[in-house]
């Protein structure tokens, strides 16, 4: 009796591993599989969010909730995302470069995303434009900088998190009105309506309007000129020294353990390489432009430090 009391003992202590690993794998399928993207919906985040979380889902086989969090700049979606288990099914999809822009631009931050998050793939580099109203006297960058200088200070700009626009001021030596927005869409729109004089914008997110008639290109961001509107000139070839780059990324929380992140970084990096996908995300503007776990932690580290310098030059202070 005792020797088989022995034996039940031995084996339900060799089955415990199993069970818990059971009920660990049970608890976290009990929670939706969600991507938060930290702004409004109909932005170009939220169309590559989205694009991305379908793509996801056929490798996780099952849904991919995509939940819109925005305001605060992005930082209340992050901030959430953050403060959610580390089990690898809440991610965050967001702009890395805004993201980063708020360590500098908002005062008292109490979310630092480089310390509450961790990178898990960076996904594209998005194809981004400046836009004023379509019958806006202002046809090019040059013309928006010579009525700047004119008028200091008049001239206003849509804000939601981009520091696009006030690194081009800054190298271009204007002063410009700031008027903040809880995501890209709503200032596109106040800029066809005239309410704003210009935004910056994915072209993915700005196609529709461009091609409407709505809104026009006064400036193209990036080293090449957009095959679509060809007329439109680059930042660079009117401001040589500017240097800007908008890419999207995927992020965790902190404390998503590195088995969980290598294979979410895996299951990304299969989700970018399909054809279907990349197609999808260069229809609306981006190019897939992968970066793993620990690569992507040094560029994001640096454009940090870049972003810093950038708005010291400006002389932008915190608000």
């Amino acid at each position: 009796m005792q020797n088989q009391n022995r034996r039940k003992l031995c084996l339900a202590m060799a089955g415990a591993p199993l069970l818990a690993s059971q009920a660990g794998r049970a608890l976290a399928q009990s929670r939706a599989f969600s991507v938060v993207v930290p702004y409004t919906p109909g932005g170009s985040t939220d169309l590559l969010g989205r694009l991305f979380a379908e793509g996801l889902s056929h490798q996780v086989n099952e849904k991919v909730i995509v939940e819109n969090r925005p305001g605060a700049n992005g930082t209340l979606g992050a901030a959430y995302v953050a403060g959610t288990p580390g089990d690898g099914r809440t991610l965050l999809y967001t702009f890395g470069n805004l993201m980063l822009n708020q360590e500098y631009m908002m005062k008292d931050l109490r979310f630092h995303a480089m310390d509450q998050l961790v990178p898990v793939a960076r996904t594209c580099i998005t194809q981004a434009v400046i836009l004023a109203k379509a019958d806006s006297p202002v046809n090019d960058l040059r013309d928006f900088i010579a009525l700047a200088k004119r008028a200091p200070g008049k001239q206003t700009f849509a804000y939601y998190g981009d520091l696009g626009i006030l690194a081009m001021a800054a190298e271009a030596g204007i002063d410009l009105l700031r008027i903040p927005y809880k995501g890209g869409l709503p200032g596109m729109i106040d800029v066809a309506a005239g309410n704003v004089d210009i935004i910056t914008s994915t072209v993915a997110q700005a196609a529709p309007m461009m091609r409407g008639g709505k809104v026009k290109a006064i400036a193209v961001f990036g080293d090449d000129r957009l095959s679509e509107w060809p007329n439109v000139p680059t930042i660079k070839e009117i401001l040589p020294n500017y240097k800007a780059v908008d890419y999207q990324v995927v992020m965790a929380p902190k404390s998503t353990p590195k088995p969980v992140l290598d294979q979410l970084a895996a299951r990304i990096n299969a989700v970018l390489n399909s054809p279907e996908v990349r197609k999808g995300f260069l229809d609306k503007g981006a190019i897939v432009s992968p970066m793993k776990p620990d690569e992507l932690r040094a560029f994001m580290d640096a454009d940090l430090a870049n972003i810093g310098r950038i708005i010291k030059a400006a002389g932008i202070q915190p608000e």
